[in-house]
């Protein structure tokens, strides 16, 4: 029987936390574990709470097998590189402002005594975010597999992106935005994030005169719903909707030349309304599993380590 060498995989989010231990090959060891992310704590209580996780998850870790390392897909602003986290303003880990999460999270991981002996070498933390992977893990295990060159989307509250090559982040270079992140740049009357989010298909909704809408955490299944029963104005918006996804990767697909676009996300599950099986001749792939994906992402960051 295979031993495998384990990554702890954690998909951070504002209300929960979903957890994996993460194989060698890419498989996940047992069921996803999910916690609750606590994101109004303290400084030390989260810290010791993303401590306890650590914990937890890795006593899962079946007798025989290590610990490879811990990875977290954890919400922006933040920087990545070294771990410090610059969330602020947005009412979820704001204690965390300015502290290195790899350092205060290693310090406290190292001394666990249910994990002694599990550790393959020195416990070691990667920090990234969802949309990265997302990206990394349905192109190293998902239905970006067969294509060398990705340009990946997530779509939901709000939209994320990042340049894939042979497996690894393209995070600067000819054709790619800083960090890979197109969220930012310049569209329209603002930022592409403000149309292409979940809140860009509402103001869309309501330009187009599409009544009867309830604001809400539904509200685009609902529109979805709509469409699919052939009203006419919810089925023009999903439209319009995936002309401006167009519009926004034209330049990008141009440039970066990606084999394939893929798009993931909340919102991603309403894709086949978009009417985007293809980009200026690029295929488009949908997958609606990003949590399972991002955990997945999280071993392909130690296979470049």
């Amino acid at each position: 029987m295979q031993m495998h060498n384990n990554v702890l995989a954690f998909d951070v989010g504002g209300t929960y936390v979903k957890a994996g231990i993460i194989r060698s090959d890419g498989t996940l060891a047992e069921p996803v574990v999910v916690y609750p992310a606590r994101s109004e704590d303290t400084r030390e209580e989260l810290l010791q709470h993303f401590a306890f996780l650590v914990k937890d998850l890795g006593m899962r870790v079946q007798v025989g097998e290590t610990i490879r390392g811990i990875g977290f897909a954890f919400p922006g602003p933040f920087e990545y590189e070294s771990g410090i986290c610059r969330i602020r303003g947005l009412n979820k880990f704001e204690s965390l402002y300015g502290v290195n999460l790899k350092e205060e999270l290693t310090e406290r991981i190292v001394v666990i005594p249910e994990l002694q002996g599990k550790w393959s070498d020195s416990p070691v933390i990667a920090i990234e975010n969802d949309a990265a992977l997302f990206a990394l893990g349905e192109c190293g295990y998902g239905v970006g597999k067969p294509y060398p060159r990705t340009i990946c989307l997530t779509i939901g509250t709000g939209f994320g992106s990042a340049f894939v090559s042979s497996n690894r982040l393209v995070k600067q270079g000819e054709g790619v935005p800083p960090e890979g992140w197109l969220y930012r740049l310049p569209y329209r009357d603002g930022i592409i994030d403000d149309y292409i989010s979940r809140r860009g298909i509402i103001q869309l909704a309501h330009e187009m005169g599409i009544k009867n809408i309830v604001v809400g955490d539904n509200d685009v299944k609902c529109l979805a719903e709509r469409a699919y029963l052939g009203e006419v104005l919810p089925v023009q918006l999903f439209c319009e909707f995936g002309e401006r996804i167009k519009e926004v990767l034209n330049p990008f697909i141009h440039s970066f030349q990606p084999d394939a676009i893929l798009i993931g996300g909340q919102i991603a599950k309403s894709a086949d309304l978009f009417n985007l099986c293809q980009i200026a001749s690029i295929p488009v792939r949908i997958t609606t599993d990003l949590s399972v994906s991002a955990l997945k992402g999280v071993y392909q960051l130690f296979q470049k380590s």
